[in-house]
């Protein structure tokens, strides 16, 4: 019963929740009060989940939580300011007429959505590549534990370098906004579901999808063996670019080991220092 269990839940909770972001943005709710409630339920969910089931019983409580909420508002509300300046934008600007909008909705998501993830795993993977990009990015590599909650963890900055040009590129070539809203939204549950500390596998799905299975590799400690699995959705960029890393007998047997950045151990813990430690010398 747990292994159906553990195989089940990630088709199940992101099929859910697809299925339910479609049917609310099609029902003529204002798009932002059709996907922030779904968000917040499979948040609960998720949270729920974690306790029944956790990968690591020490990662289940922490004194993060706090730090981490706060992450996640603030850079969801500078996603949500990005699109409304570009609707802004677009009462001056024309922009091209490129997106085939003819596509079903869910077809035009999913083409939204592939968009997007492209450009934030490139900068992703640049972000391990550039020390100032790095140490921007390393907040999100400081938490000490993983769960559904710190996948938004990002300095501001970096969640405008990483999450902006997909969503400028999307809106550029004539993608309509609820599009890109929904597209978001579904990115949104599966950041929770790729750190989320619920011991779940998702079989032949992680050789397509950006599970929890591969990205706890990416949190490993130590600074070099993090260098894999940048992908935040499809794991299409990690194969094309060669940077895909898995081993199940060692997740199996042994796990990943420590998380965190073995490298810098007086990491600062609350979020004024943590968006002035960058800039530190």
């Amino acid at each position: 019963m747990k292994k159906f269990f553990q195989f089940s839940i990630y088709p199940v909770f992101m099929i859910s929740a697809w299925g339910l972001i479609l049917w609310a943005m099609q029902t003529g709710i204002n798009q932002y009060l059709a996907t922030i409630p779904i968000i917040a339920l499979f948040g609960v969910i998720a949270l729920l989940l974690e306790r029944f089931m956790p990968f690591e019983k020490e990662w289940v409580n922490g004194t993060d939580w706090n730090l981490d909420f706060t992450y996640y508002i603030i850079n969801y509300l500078i996603k949500v300011s990005a699109q409304f300046s570009f609707i802004w934008l677009s009462t001056y600007v024309v922009f091209f007429d490129w997106f085939p909008t003819d596509l079903p909705f869910w077809a035009q998501v999913l083409l939204a959505l592939t968009i997007i993830d492209f450009f934030l795993f490139f900068v992703h993977w640049q972000s391990h590549k550039y020390q100032w990009l790095w140490k921007l990015h390393s907040i999100h590599h400081s938490s000490e534990r993983l769960y559904f909650l710190n996948g938004e963890k990002r300095h501001a900055i970096h969640q405008i370098l990483e999450g902006g040009p997909g969503i400028i590129v999307c809106l550029l070539i004539g993608v309509p906004q609820p599009v890109v809203v929904a597209a978001l939204a579904l990115l949104a549950i599966n950041m929770m579901m790729q750190h989320t500390n619920l011991d779940y596998k998702a079989g032949i799905l992680k050789k397509f999808f950006c599970v929890a299975e591969l990205h706890r590799w990416h949190h490993r400690a130590d600074y070099k063996d993090a260098q894999v699995n940048y992908g935040a959705w499809l794991t299409l960029w990690d194969y094309l670019f060669k940077t895909n890393y898995d081993d199940p007998k060692i997740y199996d047997s042994k796990g990943i080991g420590e998380i965190g950045i073995k490298e810098e151990p007086d990491y600062p813990k609350s979020y004024i220092t943590q968006m002035i430690y960058p800039f530190k010398k």
